[in-house]
């Protein structure tokens, strides 16, 4: 082998690497240890529906799902928001939104719905800037219905969910997805959703098979999810939410872009494995491509 393809084979080996087995050193600082090495091109060639379904499924092979990255799909992609983070440093809260003509949100004719915002503004900032109408909800902030300065962000104090009801313990007033465009149609038509954004701390479990089953995936352009893991379910109920994931892929959704947070580690107490419980996964809709 001459030395420009050396070269070029250990740039590839080296970009393209999945790691899994995540320790904790006594620094506290997060490293890893490489158990696997995957091509990058290599899993999305993976029987995913055959693993997810296979009785010998380890831990270590259900992250790489959740891992699957997939960003051969979109030839362009840029990340908006985030706030600046310590230990390790970066950006923490930033959403991937596909770029490439055939699915990117178009200027001035974007609609967003950003679902989760905890006080922290900055992706729905940053889409009002890109040129989106932005609708935001979040039930936990004790805000009532506003329009969001500066930006053109209107604001609900709804949560999702997977049906329209009245939280007495938290004072929190829940709707489904297909609820709440319904009501809003009013004010913003019955255009697609550029992009959906979800980031509710584990209620996402609870919204997402009421968005599959209503249909209302059919109205959304692009998908970003934080999906959360606990630390104390078994590994037949991480299985479970895999393949939550997995129907909204089969339903015609094309990931995108998976990133694990570095910031949200923990002990898998019914398997033996210390990992990320946060995964911010994106998809865009096959079925929902510009006119060319």
């Amino acid at each position: 082998m001459n030395k420009a393809a050396l070269m070029a084979f250990f740039f590839l080996i080296s970009s393209c690497i999945i790691m899994f087995g995540f320790v904790f050193p006594s620094n506290n600082i997060v490293q890893f240890s490489i158990e696997k090495n995957i091509n990058c091109d290599s899993s999305s060639s993976i029987d995913w529906d055959a693993l997810l379904s296979s009785a010998t499924l380890t831990a270590n092979q259900l992250l790489q799902y959740f891992l699957w990255t997939n960003h051969s799909s979109c030839q362009l992609s840029h990340y908006f928001g985030g706030i600046m983070m310590k230990n390790p440093s970066g950006l923490a809260g930033q959403k991937v939104v596909c770029i490439d003509p055939k699915v990117a949100p178009k200027p001035r004719k974007c609609l967003v719905y950003s679902f989760g915002i905890n006080n922290e503004w900055s992706f729905d900032e940053k889409m009002s800037l890109y040129g989106c109408e932005v609708f935001s909800f979040d039930p936990s902030m004790g805000l009532d219905h506003h329009v969001h300065s500066p930006g053109n962000i209107h604001f609900y104090n709804w949560g999702l969910g997977d049906r329209n009801e009245y939280d007495q313990e938290l004072n929190w007033t829940i709707r489904s997805l297909s609820s709440i465009y319904e009501t809003l149609s009013i004010r913003h038509g019955r255009k697609v959703i550029d992009y959906l954004k979800i980031d509710i701390e584990y209620s996402e479990w609870i919204a997402l098979p009421d968005i599959i089953s209503s249909g209302m995936l059919s109205k959304v352009r692009q998908l970003g999810i934080e999906v959360h893991l606990e630390v104390t379910d078994s590994l037949e109920q991480h299985l479970e939410r895999a393949r939550v994931l997995r129907s909204i892929e089969k339903s015609g959704m094309i990931r995108f872009d998976s990133e694990y947070n570095p910031w949200y580690f923990g002990n898998f107490t019914k398997f033996h494995l210390t990992g990320s419980l946060g995964y911010e996964i994106a998809w865009y809709n096959g079925k929902l491509f510009h006119d060319a």
